[in-house]
C-alpha cells in the first residue's frame, strides 16, 4: 500500500507498466545515461588504458587544424624498417604529426621514399630525418618495426591514437605521396 501511494505521488513525472517497470521521462533518462556513463568512464580508466583504448585520456592534443600532434622522442643508433606501403605511410603520419620535416623542410608525407628501395626501406629515427636501404643500416644501426617504435615512445603510440591519425589525414591528404 505504502508503494502504491508513492507512485501516486509522483505519477505525473512516471509512468508505470505492470506495476513493477517504471520508465522515466526522456530527460531524467537521457540524464540518468550521461551520469552512469561518466561513472563507468572514471571507473575503468585504469583498465582502458592497461587495454591500450583509452578515450577518456589520450595521449596527444590537436593542432588549430585539428591534426593530433605527438611529441616523439629520437631513438639512438636506429632506424625503423617499413617493409610496406602502408608502413612507411603510417610512419610518414606519425613523424609529421610530431613536426618532423624533412631535411629541405618538405613534410614527411610529402614524398614517397618508400619505391626506392621498397621492401628494404629504413628511416633513420635519430640526428637527422633519412632514409636508406635495410642493408645500409643493418652494420651500424638496431633496426625496429614501426610497431615497435610506436611502443618505445613516452607515452606510447597506441592503437586509438594511431586511428585518430589515419582519420585525420584520410579526411584532409588523401592524397598525400607517402601513401602512393
Amino acid at each position: 500500500m505504502k508503494q502504491t501511494n508513492q507512485i501516486e505521488k509522483v505519477k505525473d513525472k512516471m509512468i508505470t507498466l505492470n506495476k513493477s517497470i517504471i520508465i522515466l521521462p526522456h530527460e531524467e533518462m537521457i540524464k540518468k545515461l550521461e551520469e552512469t556513463k561518466i561513472q563507468r568512464m572514471i571507473q575503468f580508466r585504469n583498465l582502458n588504458q592497461y587495454m591500450g583504448s583509452d578515450s577518456t585520456n589520450s595521449n596527444f592534443t590537436k593542432d588549430e587544424n585539428g591534426r593530433p600532434t605527438l611529441e616523439l622522442k629520437e631513438l639512438e643508433e636506429t632506424a625503423i624498417h617499413t617493409p610496406t606501403q602502408e608502413s612507411y605511410d603510417l610512419l610518414m603520419q606519425i613523424y609529421e604529426c610530431g613536426n618532423w620535416k624533412w631535411r629541405n623542410g618538405d613534410l614527411p608525407s610529402d614524398f614517397n621514399f618508400w619505391i626506392n628501395y621498397e621492401k628494404q626501406t629504413c628511416i633513420q629515427a635519430c640526428n637527422r630525418f633519412e632514409f636508406a636501404s635495410k642493408r645500409y643500416y643493418e652494420n651500424h644501426r638496431k633496426i625496429i618495426t614501426t610497431q615497435e617504435f610506436c611502443k618505445f615512445q613516452d607515452p606510447q603510440i597506441r592503437n586509438m591514437t594511431i586511428k585518430e591519425i589515419n582519420k585525420w589525414f584520410e579526411t584532409n591528404k588523401p592524397n598525400r605521396k607517402s601513401k602512393r
